[in-house]
């Protein structure tokens, strides 16, 4: 009984990593959003101040 109970524990632990990794690996909006206003900071500082303004606004929102 013992056993299946740990197979059972180190199965859904495994699984909940897997899914956090998957997460962080992930490419995010958040970091999408910031590497165009990165890029585009010296041709439109307004539209790189605007894309910065809407990443912070889905980090917000995500969490």
């Amino acid at each position: 009984m013992f056993s299946l109970l740990a197979q059972y524990i180190l199965f859904h632990k495994a699984e909940a990593s897997s899914v956090a990794q998957r997460a962080v690996d992930a490419p995010s909006v958040a970091n999408g959003l910031m590497e165009s206003a990165d890029a585009g900071a010296g041709r439109d500082p307004h539209r790189s101040a605007e894309l910065r303004a809407a990443a912070l606004a889905s980090l917000s929102f995500a969490r």
